[in-house]
C-alpha cells in the first residue's frame, strides 16, 4: 500500500483491471447467461470493460442476453465504475466505522484530484449523497414512465437499472432498443437528460454551487465557471445541429416539441452517456461527425463520464485565443491559470489525437467496415459514450481488444496512463540554452 501511496496513479489503474477481471469471471459463470447461451471470453471482458468504465458499448443483448444474476453484475460494475473505485472501497470503510489509512487518505485525495485530505473527504461525503440521492430520486420517477409499458416489479426493476446507468453515464439499457420507446415522453426524456447532465458536470462543480447557495462560499470556482459554460455551449450548440441536420430524416415523423426534445436529448447523450432515443445507426453523415465531435470533448473533471473533459478543452480555447491576442499568460474572470495546467491540457489532447488515431487505424485495416462508422466507434469508447453506428458487434476479436484498451484509457485519461506507465523519476532542475523553431 505505501508503494500505491506514492504512485497513485498505478493504484488507480489497478483497482480498475480487478474490477473488471472480477467482472469477466462472474459474466463467464453459468449463472450470468441463459441455459445454452454462454459468453465467449472476449465478449466477457468486452462487458465488463464497458460496465465499469461507464462505456456502454455491447457485443450482446444486456436484456436478453444475461439472467438477473448477470445483469446485476453489470449494475454493480457499472456503480463502481461511475463512483470510482478507490471512492467507493473507502466508503465501505466509513460506512462500517473503520478508521482509514494514511496511505489510503493519499490514494483517495489523488483519485478526487484535490489538494488536501480535508476537501477530499469533503467531497466524498457529498460525492456519495449526490450519487445516491440522485438515482433514488431518478428511479422513483422513471418507474411512472416505465410502468405504461412494465408489470410494477419489472417496472422498479427497470427504473433502478436505468437511473444508476443514466448517472453513471453509462448508457446501458434493458431495452434492445435502447429508451426510444421514450422518444415522445418529454417526462421521461428530461429526467434520463438530468441524471446525465448532473452525473458528468462532475461533483467538485456541485459541490461549489452547493456551497454558493447555502453561503458558505460567496464566488464561484474559476473550474465551475468553465464547467458550466462550456457544457452550456455545447448541448446548445449540439440540439441546434442535431435539429438542423435531422429534422427531415431520423425525426420527420415528430411534432415540432418531439423533434426539438430528441435534437436536445441527441446533445446530451453523444456528451457521454451513450442511451439512444433514436436509431443513431441512421443519423446522417454531419450529424455523426457532430456526434464524435461532442463525445471526444466529453464531460466535465471529476464526473462520471470521458472525454478530453470540458475544462480542457476550454484551456485550449483560451491558449489559442491569447496568442493571437499575443497573452503571455491565460486570465479570465478575474484568474491567471498556471502554465502547468496549459501544458497539461495540451498533453492531454496530443494523447487523446493518438489514442483515437491508432486505434482507428488498427479498426480500418482489420475490419472491412465504412470509416465513419469505425471513427464514430472508436471515439465513442474513448469517450466513454456508448453510442455506436450498430457495428460494435460485428468486430472481430481483434479489434474488441482494441476497444477495450481504448475504453479503459477514455475512463482513466490519457494522462493518468502516462503516469503510471512513466513511474516516479527525480527530476533535475536544468536550463539548456534556447533555440528557436519554425511552427505553422
Amino acid at each position: 500500500m505505501i508503494f500505491f501511496a506514492k504512485r497513485p496513479a498505478l493504484a488507480l489503474i489497478m483497482s480498475f483491471v480487478t474490477a473488471i477481471a472480477i467482472g469477466t469471471l462472474l459474466l463467464m459463470l453459468p449463472a450470468s447467461t441463459p441455459r445454452g447461451c454462454g459468453i465467449s471470453f472476449v465478449d466477457a471482458l468486452f462487458t465488463s470493460a464497458s460496465a465499469t468504465c461507464v462505456t456502454g458499448l455491447i457485443v450482446r443483448s444486456t436484456a436478453t442476453g444475461f439472467t438477473l444474476f448477470g445483469k446485476t453484475v453489470i449494475l454493480l460494475l457499472i456503480q463502481l465504475g461511475g463512483l470510482g473505485l478507490m471512492t467507493f472501497s473507502v466508503s465501505l470503510f466509513l460506512a462500517f466505522g473503520k478508521k482509514i489509512s494514511k496511505t489510503q487518505e493519499v490514494l483517495l485525495k489523488d483519485s478526487l484530484n484535490e489538494d488536501s485530505i480535508r476537501s477530499a473527504r469533503e467531497i466524498l461525503n457529498f460525492l456519495l449523497l449526490v450519487t445516491f440521492g440522485s438515482e433514488i430520486i431518478g428511479a422513483v420517477f422513471l418507474f411512472f414512465s416505465f410502468r405504461q409499458f412494465y408489470a410494477a416489479g419489472e417496472a422498479v426493476k427497470m427504473a433502478v437499472f436505468h437511473s444508476v446507468s443514466a448517472f453513471c453515464n453509462a448508457g446501458f439499457s434493458l431495452i434492445d432498443s435502447s429508451i426510444s420507446i421514450f422518444a415522445k415522453s418529454p417526462g421521461a426524456v428530461i429526467v434520463f437528460s438530468a441524471l446525465i447532465i448532473v452525473g458528468g458536470i462532475g461533483f467538485v462543480v456541485l459541490l461549489d454551487i452547493f456551497n454558493n447557495f447555502t453561503g458558505k462560499e460567496k464566488r464561484f470556482k474559476l473550474h465551475t465557471r468553465l464547467a458550466i459554460v462550456v457544457t452550456a455551449a455545447l448541448l446548445l450548440g449540439g440540439t441546434l445541429l442535431f435539429y438542423a441536420s435531422e429534422k427531415n430524416n431520423i425525426l420527420k415523423d415528430m411534432s415540432s416539441g418531439n423533434k426539438w426534445l430528441n435534437s436536445f436529448f441527441l446533445s446530451v447523450t453523444s456528451r457521454t452517456a451513450g442511451f439512444n432515443s433514436v436509431d443513431t445507426a441512421l443519423l446522417k453523415p454531419f450529424s455523426k461527425f457532430t456526434a464524435i465531435g461532442l463525445m471526444f470533448v466529453g464531460a466535465s473533471p471529476g464526473g462520471t463520464g470521458g472525454g478530453v473533459k470540458t475544462v480542457t478543452f476550454a484551456i485550449i480555447l483560451l491558449i489559442a485565443v491569447g496568442h493571437i491576442r499575443r497573452r503571455s499568460e491565460i486570465t479570465v474572470a478575474g484568474r491567471t491559470i498556471p502554465p502547468f495546467f496549459e501544458h497539461r491540457a495540451v498533453a492531454i489532447l496530443v494523447y487523446a489525437f493518438i489514442i483515437i488515431m491508432a486505434a482507428g487505424g488498427i479498426l480500418l485495416y482489420a475490419e472491412n467496415l465504412p470509416f465513419e462508422d469505425i471513427i464514430f466507434e472508436v471515439v465513442s469508447a474513448f469517450g466513454t459514450v456508448g453510442l455506436s453506428a450498430g457495428i460494435t458487434a460485428k468486430l472481430s476479436d481483434a479489434s474488441k481488444y482494441t476497444l477495450i484498451v481504448v475504453m479503459f484509457m477514455g475512463r482513466l485519461g490519457p494522462l493518468t496512463i502516462a503516469l503510471a506507465t512513466m513511474g516516479h523519476k527525480q527530476h533535475l532542475d536544468i536550463s539548456y540554452a534556447s533555440e528557436r523553431v519554425l511552427l505553422g
